[in-house]
């Protein structure tokens, strides 16, 4: 019988920030013998800062455990042993999930705007390097063009939906993912800096950004929150006009 040689695709990626992992049953086996063997695979993407090569991933032909309808009823319905068998699960099936997971269901974005992510085809000579050696494959020049081009469109959506709520003062509608596409495409604005996010806002008379611990703000002057129980001393000590 002749050997089987699994079937190779590969995944490049110019995201700057770190995608969901992607756990799948099917792949090597945590369990590698018994009638309940199950598998399992995680799929994970590296950050790509811009200007950076692009990552890349090897997807492979796999197999995942099903059910075994007829050895189950051979031995009964009550029976506590679920038998399974491998069943194949082609490449392609498992590119187009991996990459619909990470690049799809993006709702109200412009046509072609995604995170860079695509599936990538080597030439010969690398691929024949990649069996030789394991050296994993870079992704051509308009490959890395169309990942930019995708990536541009989906960023540059998200910094106007960062800008629009940050007029409205909107600042807990603001996501990482919102500074991280300024972050890539070069912005900068109170909004975009993540320490600025995480410990400041706007106040609520002037919005200037202050510190979330303040309690007056240092642009008008006006008080944003209540003097803490154990300052309260301290307002009896303030000299009055």
């Amino acid at each position: 019988m002749a050997q089987y040689i699994p079937d190779v695709r590969f995944i490049a990626s110019i995201y700057p920030g770190q995608l969901p992992t992607i756990r799948r049953h099917y792949g090597p086996s945590r369990q590698s013998e018994g009638l309940g063997a199950q598998r399992s695979t995680a799929f994970t993407l590296d950050p790509v800062p811009r200007g950076k090569k692009p990552f890349v991933m090897a997807l492979y032909d796999s197999f995942e455990n099903v059910l075994d309808i007829v050895a189950l009823s051979s031995l009964g319905n009550n029976s506590a042993q679920k038998p399974r068998l491998p069943k194949p699960v082609p490449v392609e099936s498992i590119e187009a999930d991996i990459l619909k997971e990470w690049t799809g269901g993006l709702y109200n974005v412009p046509q072609g705007a995604a995170p860079g992510v695509i599936g990538i085809r080597p030439m010969k000579v690398e691929l024949k390097k990649f069996e030789d050696t394991g050296t994993l494959p870079g992704a051509a020049v308009d490959e890395v063009q169309r990942m930019t081009e995708m990536q541009t469109l989906y960023f540059e959506y998200l910094f106007t939906e960062g800008e629009r709520l940050h007029k409205q003062n909107n600042w807990k509608e603001i996501t990482s993912t919102m500074r991280l596409a300024a972050e890539w495409l070069g912005f900068e604005r109170e909004w975009s800096h993540r320490a600025i996010a995480r410990d400041s806002g706007p106040c609520p008379w002037c919005q200037s950004i202050i510190p979330n611990i303040a309690i007056v703000c240092g642009t008008c002057g006006k008080q944003v929150r209540e003097t803490p129980a154990n300052l309260a001393h301290l307002e009896r000590l303030r000299p009055t006009a």
